[in-house]
């Protein structure tokens, strides 16, 4: 299974994973990072911050949705009766 990434970059320093999918094409993919990539502020842009597109693996996106679960169910521990 094909996973792809969106990463955001600031100079040559990864800081963090944007978006991660199975369900669209890389194509789509690519075509989004090039819309976000227009839409940075001069100031962004001269701060060195850019999207780019990566193949993510079938383990990463595995392991989030585990924590988005494990989230889930910490919420619901610790909500009031």
């Amino acid at each position: 299974m094909q996973v792809f990434e969106i990463h955001r970059y600031r100079g040559g320093e990864f800081q963090y994973v944007v978006a991660r999918t199975n369900k669209h094409s890389e194509d789509y993919v690519k075509n989004d990072v090039e819309k976000m990539n227009a839409l940075l502020s001069p100031e962004m842009k001269a701060d060195g911050i850019r999207y780019v597109f990566a193949l993510g693996t079938v383990d990463s996106i595995v392991k989030k949705a585990g924590e988005k679960k494990k989230k889930a169910a910490e919420k619901v521990e610790l909500s009031p009766a």
